[in-house]
């Protein structure tokens, strides 16, 4: 209670400059420039920065126009100009090809695109909206939760009872079962808000059934259910009917939808050296205060109505340089650190990837670990061995025995080459995948985490890649 209480006191102290500082640190980069293009529309004192030699012309032409030359301070009028352009660089620009769209990989408005616009509908505050999109960005293409809550605990550093509480709500969310943790939650999730539409009372006999039989019903062994409950086969067959009404896999009708180019907002590029980190600073223009106004600030034969409002938009100007160049900054601060931390995965690639943490960069660049997260929502980063967002460099880990972590998306990929080179006459089953994992690696993992990441991977049981 206390700490919803402080959060809600946090938001009420937000100005809007903070505000608008906060929303420019989680834009992508198509989002930006569409941001920086607006605030041009809608202030006059903000402009795009010219080369020097047309720069420089312009000056001239704003200092010869004054009618009364005494009423111009140029010293204040140049120390506060240079103060506020341009932007400052990330990472060394120079002279680069241009991006090949060809090679850019393509993104769906997909599944978690969706939950994502419900997540800002909601009565989230931003604590919660932040664990919501943990949760969001960890269920798969299929409608459900690709992790267990302790795995994404240990990525992201909340507490299991928030992340708990956030995913109850999500289950609330469009399409009917999605972030559920297995198939069995999936049915009871969409027969309670089925219920709840029709305000009608739940079954108690559907829900014991499902709850308690549901292994049996899965290999449609009605009878074995009949005795082991005591219900008649009748009911019994009533509830297998009503559950065959239900979407096995709710996220699947978003998978068609129109794709969108993603433009890498982070480079990293190979070197004699090592890795070069730099902004793709394309076309992002530098912002510069316009000369002409702020000259006019400074006239005394301006009345003071005009003064006021021309002081206001030069502050709104000020502060929106600022909170551009402070995202910029932050934006390549964390680039260059995830690539310190995963140095493994850029040089030798996705087998080397290292469990990661918010908190890690965090503490690292001495800033908040939510601020982390909103600088590497929604961002790209191009890196030799493909284009990835940035949330990918923050994998939940496996323990192995000698106190190392793996991350899962190694571990998945082990898996997937265990199975691509076993006997196809003979395939191996997920306790065998467990018993090789652990002899061979070293892994400590549950067989039901095995099924769940092969599952992740289209992989089918034993049972079905068996060749006769």
């Amino acid at each position: 209670m206390l700490e919803l209480k402080q959060t809600q006191k946090l938001q009420a102290i937000l100005t809007p400059q903070l505000q608008q500082a906060i929303k420019l640190l989680q834009m992508s980069q198509l989002e930006l420039i569409e941001a920086i293009e607006q605030e041009l529309k809608e202030n006059p004192i903000l402009d795009i920065a010219e080369d020097k030699s047309t720069e420089e012309e312009s000056k001239e032409t704003a200092l010869e126009s004054e009618t009364d030359e005494k009423a111009l301070e140029k010293e204040d009028l140049d120390e506060f100009l240079e103060r506020f352009s341009p932007s400052d660089d990330f990472g060394e620009r120079e002279e680069r090809e241009s991006i090949n769209y060809e090679n850019i990989v393509r993104k769906t408005s997909d599944l978690r695109d969706y939950l994502r616009w419900q997540a800002g509908l909601s009565d989230f505050n931003a604590h919660e909206r932040l664990i919501a999109e943990w949760i969001i960005e960890n269920i798969n293409d299929n409608g459900y939760l690709a992790y267990t809550l302790e795995e994404i605990s240990k990525a992201s550093g909340y507490e299991m009872n928030e992340l708990e509480a956030v995913l109850k709500k999500i289950q609330r969310f469009d399409p009917s079962g999605v972030g559920a943790r297995d198939l069995k939650e999936c049915i009871l999730i969409q027969y309670e808000i089925k219920q709840d539409e029709l305000k009608r009372e739940y079954d108690p006999v559907f829900l014991d059934i499902v709850k308690n039989y549901f292994h049996m019903l899965y290999e449609n062994n009605l009878k074995a259910v009949a005795k082991k409950s005591g219900y008649a086969v009748e009911k019994i067959k009533e509830v297998f009917e009503e559950i065959k009404t239900f979407d096995p896999k709710p996220g699947r009708n978003f998978s068609d939808e129109q794709a969108l180019f993603v433009v890498p907002d982070v480079y990293v590029v190979k070197t004699d050296d090592g890795f070069d980190v730099f902004l793709n600073e394309e076309d992002i223009p530098e912002l510069q205060l316009n000369r002409y106004y702020i000259g006019l600030n400074f006239d005394k034969n301006i009345n003071d109505e005009t003064k006021k409002y021309i002081k206001n938009k030069i502050k709104q100007a000020e502060w929106f340089i600022k909170s551009l160049k402070q995202r910029q900054r932050t934006l390549y601060l964390v680039a260059k650190s995830i690539v310190e931390h995963q140095l493994p995965f850029f040089e030798k690639g996705i087998k080397f990837l290292r469990p990661l943490n918010l908190k890690d960069i965090a503490a690292e660049l001495n800033i908040h670990e939510s601020t982390v997260s909103r600088v590497t929502t929604n961002k790209y980063m191009s890196t030799p061995h493909g284009i990835y967002e940035m949330k990918f460099f923050f994998p939940s880990g496996i323990n192995k025995d000698r106190g190392e972590m793996l991350s899962t998306n190694v571990v998945m990929d082990l898996i997937k080459e265990l199975i691509e080179n076993e006997d196809k006459h003979n395939p191996l089953t997920d306790d065998e995948v467990v018993s090789i994992l652990k002899k061979d690696r070293g892994l400590n993992i549950a067989r039901r985490t095995v099924a769940k990441y092969r599952d992740m991977l289209n992989i089918p049981s034993s049972r079905m890649r068996k060749v006769d």
